[in-house]
């Protein structure tokens, strides 16, 4: 007899379909073998899908696979999640998400608009060979590459390399060589290189970004939660913004575009939001 499982595909970081970053969410993952899951991430061929087990009232697990394996955290995929819960369970208000990065608190609010509170950030140093193979693995110049931003290594649930660079252009021109950064990312633990800039495409937004995670089998992420909100929390600790909500963009150059909303308090609390909308459910045959 087969056996299928329901699934659904949800555009983050948007209310308009075919925009923002698509991620496979799975609602009721109880049960599912780790070898199914990667399965499944596999077939749906999303940059990661959520596998959702309710524990309690409020209480809730989140498991995330790319099409090549399980990561600790994604923005985007927990996004997807929250909406889900929202539109199958009307779900709203203040709850609790076991992660593999720990419990973190997360929100639900009325309009559909939710929130993620992301790990304690953390900051790392590049030395300078390591910064002269992301400047060369990027095939952008030295004189690219702003001079006074945060070029560094950040974390709020992930490691991430923050490049920044002078102009929008050039960061839409980006044809990077994904072998080698994949293997910078490998050897320093991190799962993306997040190139960004201050010039922006809409007068509203703070930043400008891209995301390239060949590491984990995604050569660009259309849209970061976890990498934004590293950006945003090192903007703020080098003092180039102030510690307030913020929007940030990406998507553009790959024709997704959508917007993150980034909160990053005095004390250095980080939390990513945004909308999503759903683009399909399914029946997915198992067996």
């Amino acid at each position: 007899m087969a056996t299928s499982i329901e699934v659904s595909q949800v555009d983050a970081f948007t209310t308009t379909p075919f925009h923002g970053n698509p991620a496979g969410v799975v609602l009721n993952a109880q049960g599912i073998e780790p070898r199914v899951r990667q399965q499944i991430a596999r077939e749906l061929n999303c940059s990661e899908t959520v596998f959702i087990e309710q524990h309690a009232m409020g209480r809730f697990a989140f498991r995330y696979y790319t099409p090549a394996t399980e990561v600790d955290l994604c923005g985007h995929a927990t996004v997807a999640a929250l909406h889900t819960l929202h539109e199958a369970h009307d779900l709203s208000g203040d709850i609790l998400v076991d992660t593999n990065v720990g419990v973190l608190p997360m929100r639900i609010e009325q309009d559909g608009t939710v929130w993620m509170r992301q790990a304690d950030p953390q900051f790392r140093e590049l030395e300078g060979e390591v910064r002269r193979a992301v400047v060369s693995a990027l095939r952008v110049e030295e004189a690219d590459i702003h001079p006074s931003l945060p070029f560094q290594l950040a974390f709020t649930g992930l490691w991430d390399i923050l490049v920044p660079l002078k102009k929008l252009d050039a960061l839409h021109q980006l044809e990077p060589q994904f072998d080698v950064l994949a293997a910078i990312c490998r050897e320093l633990g991190a799962a993306s290189v997040h190139v960004y800039t201050m010039e922006t495409v809409e007068a509203g937004s703070t930043v400008h970004t891209r995301d390239f995670s060949p590491a984990v089998g995604v050569n660009e992420d259309p849209h970061t939660g976890t990498a934004n909100g590293a950006l945003g929390a090192s903007l703020v600790h080098a003092g180039v913004i102030e510690p307030k909500r913020h929007v940030f963009e990406q998507g553009w150059s790959i024709g997704r575009p959508g917007h993150i909303l980034v909160d990053v308090t005095q004390d250095m609390a980080v939390s990513v939001g945004g909308k999503a909308v759903t683009a399909f459910c399914a029946q997915l045959r198992t067996s």
